[in-house]
């Protein structure tokens, strides 16, 4: 895989019908030089971002046939997906894998915190708060982010950007028919009035056999599993209102009378307004909140478990930044957030019930400073204070330094730290009284080129986590580095982008950590076949060898995904056709937990098949 290691890509954009600021429609310098703002709080060049920044386009998304935001995320540098059969989970830099519902990388969506406030859970597959159609772009910025973002923020921040009305502008429908029963079926309505307004609503139906993600091949297990998802937002005149959210429902007979069935919901909501005011000063003000259901029924004949889990949120976040100081780019951030209904109950023949219940607050102020120095050196001061009563202040500093040596080159360094207070599950609903949090020590190291169609990104990276918040009283801390290579190639309709990963996680006693592989190695490929009307995009994709379970060690795996576009194919409606796991290797990663021998390295090939199109 050494020539993953030195490529380059993902998948060129197709017709340029969308709109002018659409930044798939942008050629690869043009979107270096696209504002990012999740890499810091304030808005700069990517080029320019402290942090190593991967960007993944609509254009991207739709040319790979990527269906679910973690199929997305698994095409970006160093990140990696498992799952144990109900739910996907993201491994970021070596850390996670199964049941480490924990969140140590926060997810946003259109600046929403979309993770449940019970186990701080990001859910990714079918599950996931939006519907990939409707992704704009994903930016993710690796390295802790807590000194502007706060909790969560601890190996990295996902920023998920959805469309808005005047990229829709009309309706727009899909129907797709999927392996493992998989059923879709989306219907979206957008546009910009005269006036500016800008409105969305979007509403997605999903049905297969329960199964959280397709790598998981054919469930020996029979199941239903049903999702929903939503999307609505506008915005006027600097006032914005968004809700968007997610319901599944999977239910599986073991046979024998034993069957499980459990329900998701989670929903957000945001209400805010920017300004900016003659004096150099930018204001942004965000009353957000959540709600998030968890139920699960277990079936054993006449005998049952049953369990009902609850958690409501909301909050306000206020950001301020000035740009009229010459030299200085200063932002302050001001955050404040309630958690009424923290509840998990327990109904059982067996154990008779239990009920438990708690509620929280956090606060948190946040500085940051960028000053230039000369007009090829910058350096960023970044300071976060964070207070929850249990726990009390802990703060979290980071700087970094962004040298720019010759055009189109830069060389950027950043270190800090993070904190991570427990969710409300590891403090067992108020009954443990956690009052630590987990903090990261991390140190980042990286170089970039870009010129015209090219872009090169290295980056090399350490990070210690210590008061760990653990089930293993024996673990005291974590030592992770790497390093993570990127390019990206585009030419007369040719896009080819690549990466390459190695990392190593490891504990106090030197065992290394489960789930974690050693490298990881991405190639996407994309090209015209005569005409931008037909599009071939193909990823190939390479998992290290990992421990899984004691005693179980996976094999390295690869992958190759194949998709073919057809823009207006037939009665104006597109087509895409996608296969998965073209070789039907087999997929030994996904099997440690289950100790199925039946399900032992499944092989998993599966396919799509989607018509859409826009009406106007």
């Amino acid at each position: 895989m050494c020539c993953i290691a030195g490529a380059l890509a993902a998948a060129f954009p197709l017709s340029a019908t969308a709109a002018d600021d659409d930044l798939s429609a942008l050629s690869l310098e043009n979107l270096m030089a696209t504002e990012v703002v999740s890499a810091a709080r304030f808005a700069r060049q990517i080029t320019d971002a402290a942090s190593a920044v991967s960007v993944l386009t609509s254009r991207d998304i739709q040319a790979l046939g990527l269906r679910t935001l973690g199929e997305c995320l698994e095409q970006m540098r160093g990140l990696n997906m498992t799952s144990d059969g109900q739910y996907t989970y993201l491994t970021a830099r070596g850390f996670g894998g199964p049941r480490n519902l924990a969140g140590r990388v926060l997810l946003l969506v259109d600046g929403i915190p979309a993770v449940d406030n019970l186990y701080d859970q990001l859910f990714l597959g079918h599950d996931s708060m939006v519907d990939v159609a409707l992704i704009e772009r994903i930016e993710y910025a690796p390295g802790g982010g807590s000194a502007m973002y706060g909790n969560n923020a601890f190996l990295g921040v996902v920023n998920v950007l959805t469309r808005r009305g005047r990229d829709v502008n009309g309706w727009e429908t899909t129907v797709a028919k999927a392996s493992n029963r998989g059923h879709q079926w989306r219907v979206t309505g957008g546009e910009r009035l005269d006036n500016g307004a800008e409105w969305l609503a979007s509403v997605t139906v999903h049905r297969n056999d329960g199964t959280p993600s397709v790598d998981l091949g054919d469930w020996p297990v029979p199941g239903v599993g049903r999702a929903w998802q939503w999307l609505l937002k506008g915005q006027w005149q600097g006032w914005s209102a968004q809700t968007l959210g997610m319901a599944r429902s999977v239910a599986h007979d073991y046979g024998g009378g034993v069957s499980q069935s459990w329900i998701d919901g989670s929903g957000f909501w945001s209400v805010g307004h920017d300004a900016s005011w003659d004096a150099g000063w930018r204001t942004t003000l965000k009353m957000q909140g959540g709600v998030h259901r968890y139920w699960v029924d277990t079936i054993y004949g006449e005998d049952f478990e049953r369990g009902r889990v609850k958690g409501t949120w909301w909050g306000l976040d206020g950001q301020a930044s000035y740009g009229a100081l010459d030299g200085h780019e200063l932002v302050l951030g001001l955050r404040w957030r309630q958690d009424p209904l923290l509840s998990t109950s327990y109904d059982s023949s067996f154990a008779g019930s239990a009920q438990l219940g708690t509620q929280r607050e956090s606060g948190g102020v946040s500085a940051e400073d960028r000053i230039r120095l000369r007009d090829d050196l910058h350096v960023t001061l970044g300071l976060r204070l964070d207070h929850r009563p249990n726990a009390g202040w802990v703060s979290s500093p980071r700087n970094a330094v962004v040298w720019t040596p010759a055009q189109g080159w830069a060389v950027k360094w950043s270190q800090g730290m993070s904190h991570r207070f427990a969710s409300a599950a590891e403090d067992g609903f108020g009954q443990l009284g956690q009052t630590k949090s987990e903090r990261v020590h991390s140190r980042e190291l990286g170089a970039e080129y870009r010129r015209n169609t090219t872009r090169w990104q290295a980056t090399a990276y350490h990070y210690r986590m210590t008061d760990l918040i653990w089930v293993d009283p024996d673990t005291q801390r974590f030592r992770g580095r790497g390093l993570e290579l990127e390019g990206e190639w585009q030419a007369d309709g040719w896009r080819v982008r690549g990466s390459q990963a190695w990392q190593q996680l490891s504990d106090n006693l030197g065992r290394t950590f489960p789930y974690s592989p050693r490298h990881l190695a991405n190639l996407q490929v994309s090209a015209p076949l005569g005409s931008e009307r037909w599009r071939l995009s193909a990823s190939l994709r390479r998992i290290g060898a990992m421990d899984l379970e004691p005693g179980f060690r996976a094999p390295s795996e690869t992958r190759l995904d194949v998709t073919l576009m057809a823009t207006r194919w037939l009665a104006g409606l597109d087509l895409r056709v996608g296969v998965r796991n073209v070789g039907n290797n087999r997929q030994h990663q996904q099997d440690g937990y289950f100790e199925d021998g039946s399900a032992d390295a499944r092989r998993s090939r599966s396919g799509f098949v989607e018509l859409g199109g826009n009406f106007r």
